[in-house]
């Protein structure tokens, strides 16, 4: 009887008040099978969501060539468990935000992927949210969604554009539990898209990154991409400084070659990246991985797909805990991999 109510009001509507609303998402589920670091180098087998999301957006025309914009979107996993982030079932848990479109450009505020997320030409992996998901390329490490964050994006020149970010996290306590300003996150990015060629080179900056919380990560990153008649290819090149909550400052870079080429319904594709080891020390923390899959397109909205990714660590990898103040090893490996199958259907 509720849900006879409910289709009722909302048939009722007047569709002027429904007409810039749009309800959208993906449900993305499937098997997967990993061996690596993460799972203590011991195979873990199960169903696992594939980052599920449903999302609404919509706009209001303020005249002048003006529009307000919105976006509220959220993740939830399909296999009935729970976790952080993305798929802490909480409210607007993916980017949202509110802002203004106009000739100028497009201002937005709210939660919002950093510019390092808009630079993701070689990843086009559907990946699961266990531990397993190393189908990755090697370069990922800082991209993120964040917190309280400005964004605006230009109009295309010609092909070409440009976008600054900013964010901060309001605490006044950085990771390691120091004293600090409010922690920031900020970069720039300049892109450009025309006759299937796509470009971008992304610079971002995490301040109070460091157990001293005195410096900061830096990531830049340039990609170059071509699609064409069915066929796409990209390549990825990065520099990364960062600390990762410790005292030294690590140095690495990180490469990645991607391609795909459409056949009918198949869509056959791989991923070769690699990650050099840490310049500034002897230790060998680099890694090389590869990824292979297919992608059939059952129909416009459903997707079936395979894939298979394998990781080499440049030197053999401990996974240690802490047993009476003692660290314990409990898993060594030097290569890991993962083997997916699932299905992905948009709405």
């Amino acid at each position: 009887m509720n849900k006879k109510i409910i289709a009722l009001a909302v048939a009722l509507l007047p569709a002027a008040a429904m007409a810039d609303v749009t309800i959208y998402g993906s449900i993305r589920a499937g098997l997967t099978s990993t061996d690596n670091i993460k799972t203590n180098f011991e195979r873990t087998t199960g169903v696992d969501d594939f980052s599920s999301r449903i999302g609404f957006k919509g706009n209001e025309d303020l005249g002048n060539g003006l529009k307000a914009i919105w976006k509220l979107e959220n993740g939830f996993r399909v296999d009935g468990t729970t976790g952080a982030g993305s798929s802490s079932g909480t409210f607007a848990n993916r980017e949202s935000f509110v802002g203004l479109q106009g000739d100028f450009g497009t201002l937005r505020l709210g939660f919002l992927d950093d510019v390092l997320t808009d630079t993701e030409l070689t990843d086009f992996w559907i990946g699961p949210r266990n531990a397993g998901a190393e189908l990755f390329p090697n370069y990922e490490r800082a991209d993120d969604t964040v917190k309280n964050a400005v964004k605006y994006n230009s109009p295309s020149f010609g092909g070409f554009d440009f976008s600054a970010f900013w964010g901060t996290n309001e605490t006044n306590v950085n990771d390691n539990g120091v004293a600090v300003d409010a922690k920031h996150t900020y970069g720039a990015r300049a892109g450009y898209a025309a006759n299937g060629l796509m470009a971008g080179l992304a610079y971002q900056v995490a301040t109070d990154a460091n157990k001293a919380a005195n410096k900061d990560d830096k990531s830049l990153r340039f990609e170059v991409g071509y699609e064409a008649n069915d066929l796409f290819v990209a390549a990825t090149a990065q520099q990364e400084r960062y600390y990762d909550g410790g005292v030294d400052e690590i140095k690495q870079n990180a490469y990645a070659l991607s391609a795909s080429y459409t056949i009918g319904q198949f869509t056959p594709k791989a991923t070769y990246s690699w990650l050099s080891n840490d310049k500034n020390s002897d230790a060998k923390d680099g890694s090389k991985q590869f990824a292979i899959g297919v992608d059939y397109a059952a129909s416009k909205r459903t997707t079936l797909f395979a894939q298979y990714g394998q990781i080499k660590y440049n030197s053999e990898q401990e996974v240690t805990k802490k047993v009476n103040g003692v660290d314990v090893v409990t898993g060594r490996g030097d290569k890991g991999s993962t083997v997916n199958v699932g299905v992905k259907h948009n709405f």
